[in-house]
């Protein structure tokens, strides 16, 4: 795989959480069904970090992939909302 493939997965994360924010902002909810979406929003934000520190230091990946996943994730407006 390369770098661009990791970056779109951790890019998914942000368009799966828009999408969330979009539902909550767009549907009524009960206070059990807004915590639960709340819930996943947060399990989403989880699942980005993880991967964000994941990619670069998956030891199988030839050094390049890694060098530019560093680079392209250690920038600070990479990947913010």
């Amino acid at each position: 795989m390369d770098a661009e493939e990791f970056l779109n997965i951790i890019s998914e994360c942000d368009v799966l959480r828009e999408d969330i924010d979009e539902v909550r902002e767009r549907v009524s909810l009960t206070p059990s069904e807004g915590t639960k979406l709340a819930k996943a929003s947060g399990h989403v934000d989880k699942a980005k970090s993880v991967l964000t520190d994941l990619f670069p230091t998956i030891r199988s990946l030839e050094e390049e992939v890694k060098e530019t996943l560093s680079e392209e994730l250690s920038e600070p407006d990479a990947f913010t909302d």
